[in-house]
């Protein structure tokens, strides 16, 4: 029988597993890990811990632990978050041993398997940061301090939970939370033990809050962390949005979520009653684990802005094995109405967090992370040594794979940049750069919002846009044409009136070409004439016509004509070809001047336009 129970727990464990490294890499980085990689992995500890350590808020220990590991086993997608996903797979075996001490071998095993599938675990176990290591320490943590207080004399316990829970508190200064409603819990039904738990959990406590008051003391000090909640507890909201994401994760539709937190809120209800009933000391203990922690962290975030459900980790073992408790008797019972009542709730959990986690791994409304790999391998395919590439907002998935000769730069630095600054900044670069890239978007709520938009409209020649993902990229020239934009001969000359000196095609990643074509006008013409980019291919079967997609308008998009251009002058001209609902096939591009009222188009030789280009789309 121990067997079969270890072979299980070792069978639900390799399922954890398998679910917290599949796709491990495949997903980008997000800001926030990549931000890990660059500042708390790859640069050496002291330089981290006197620069970054002051402005984020994580024990020591955490920067000490990240570094060690990208010096052992590199920084690279991969390696980063096996980290957290193999500190996060402890939690299997111990949520197995806690459900077991707590309420039976079925509640232990069931336990076991309803982490195993947690969404908010693997996502997290998947995420190069501190939380999915956090919650596999704080679970260890949780089952070694309840064997400690089943042989309260037997030293070598109370040591080990000492260790576990100084580990958990440093890689995460929450984990004081539930070490504080561990204590309360021991106080109230083990008092003669408080002392030794007050010994074995010290260190913890002195050195987390000596590693925060040495290193992020002067945050709260001066008020840096201005609170989300206005100084109000929001209670309804932990059980609106906290509890179904501690739950099911971040991956279910809202209205899903509106439906699944009174269920979550009534299961958890009727297994507590059913526990206390039943094992009153378990179910005191997990309503101190499990509730405790979320209202102290209430307390704290009407002073730190810290309000959001990734802070509440260690409280998921607690709503695990009291489900999984409710499941098993119910289960237990001889009535088979019961029992059907356990089986529907037990399939109705997993299957949520299946669906979940399929939303996770498959949805893209739901991913991780914009394809910032994308952005940057086309910036790094399009950009020049003598172009700037402007972050609007900063992101550190973007400086982990950008990897261009351009240089880049943060521009607005900071949300109270004022104009004038940027401005004179963009003016100076303006004049000794190609071109100008701007990344991403301002943040909306920042005073310096549209500073650089506007101005680069207002000054420069908007030449290039587009997005990868929804990761928008604009690119900006002066007016004036360098010498190395032409050819060395006119390509096309319509009707001895104006020259195509000139003609550079680009696709971008959302499948839009951009055409950019160069005029030298030899004369003024009598009427205002527009210009036709055309993509010309086998017969469109949608519209009976060989035009799949086009471009007209008037030189520079109206800001000059025809009839007032400047002789012997070059324009830089640009156009955009949506690409997006064309088939797959061999194209030409036709290019042309004509006569709006008329239609009549400028003659070029013995035809009416110009082959630019032949190009196939896949």
């Amino acid at each position: 029988m121990m067997f079969r129970t270890a072979l299980l727990v070792m069978v639900i464990t390799m399922i954890g597993f398998f679910l917290r490294l599949h796709n491990l890499a495949v997903t980008p980085l997000r800001g926030d890990e990549a931000f890990s990689i660059l500042y708390w992995a790859r640069l050496p500890l002291g330089e981290s811990l006197t620069n970054i350590a002051t402005i984020e808020p994580h024990p020591a220990f955490i920067y000490a632990l990240f570094r060690g590991w990208g010096l052992l086993f590199g920084t690279t997608e991969f390696s980063m978050r096996l980290l957290p996903a193999l500190f996060n797979l402890l939690g299997i075996p111990a949520l197995y041993i806690l459900g077991t001490q707590l309420g039976g071998k079925h509640v232990g095993l069931l336990a076991a398997l309803l982490f195993a599938l947690h969404p908010f675990e693997i996502w997290h176990a998947q995420d190069a940061r501190n939380n999915g290591i956090w919650a596999g320490l704080s679970a260890l943590a949780l089952i070694t301090g309840l064997r400690a207080l089943q042989q309260p004399n037997n030293r070598w316990r109370w040591l080990l939970y000492g260790i576990l829970a100084a580990l958990a508190a440093n890689v995460f200064y929450f984990d004081l939370l539930t070490l504080s409603a561990f204590g309360f819990y021991v106080l109230v039904s083990h008092r003669k033990t408080f002392g030794r738990w007050i010994i074995a959990t010290l260190p913890a406590f002195v050195t987390a809050i000596g590693s925060f008051l040495i290193l992020q003391g002067n945050l709260v000090a001066t008020g840096t962390y201005s609170g989300t909640i206005a100084g109000q507890l929001d209670i309804p909201r932990l059980f609106t949005t906290f509890l179904p994401t501690l739950t099911f994760g971040e991956t279910l539709p809202l209205d899903i979520v509106n439906i699944v937190w009174p269920f979550i809120t009534l299961v958890l209800g009727i297994g507590l009653v059913s526990l206390w009933r039943w094992k009153p000391k378990s179910a005191l203990f997990l309503s101190i684990i499990g509730f405790v922690p979320p209202l102290l962290f209430s307390l704290a975030a009407i002073r730190m802005n810290i309000f959001t459900p990734r802070y509440l980790l260690a409280v998921i073992p607690a709503y695990i094995v009291i489900v999984a408790t409710l499941i098993t008797c119910l289960w237990q019972m001889r009535r088979t109405t019961l029992r059907w009542i356990g089986v529907t709730v037990c399939i109705t959990w997993i299957g949520l967090s299946g669906y979940s986690i399929y939303n996770y791994v498959a949805v893209p409304a739901y991913a991780k992370s914009r394809d910032w790999p994308a952005l940057t391998d086309y910036l790094a395919a399009n950009v020049t040594a003598s172009d700037l590439v402007i972050q609007l907002s900063v992101d550190s998935a973007f400086g982990y794979y950008y990897n261009a000769p351009a240089d880049d730069i943060a521009l607005p630095g900071y949300p109270t940049q004022p104009a004038d600054e940027i401005e004179r900044i963009l003016t100076t670069e303006s004049e000794k750069r190609r071109g100008i890239w701007i990344v991403g978007q301002t943040f909306p709520d920042w005073p310096s919002a549209g500073v650089v938009e506007n101005w680069l409209d207002s000054n420069m020649q908007l030449v290039r846009e587009g997005q990868a993902d929804d990761l928008k990229f604009r690119q900006y020239m002066r007016w004036s044409v360098s010498a190395n934009e032409l050819t060395p001969q006119p390509l096309a000359n319509f009707d001895d009136s104006i020259e195509l000196v000139g003609a550079q095609t680009f696709l971008s990643p959302d499948r839009n070409l951009t055409i950019w074509l160069y005029w030298r006008p030899q004369q003024q013409m009598a009427t205002p004439l527009k210009i036709f980019v055309h993509l010309i291919g086998a017969v469109n079967p949608a519209t009976g016509s060989p035009l799949w997609s086009q471009d007209d308008q008037y030189p520079q998009d109206g800001r000059i004509s025809t009839t007032d251009w400047t002789s012997g002058e070059i324009y830089r001209d640009v156009y955009t070809l949506p690409l997006v609902s064309v088939a797959p096939g061999d194209y030409e591009i036709h290019v042309g001047f004509y006569e709006p009222e008329t239609n009549a188009r400028l003659p070029i030789g013995d035809s009416d336009s110009y082959l630019l280009t032949t190009l196939t789309i896949p």
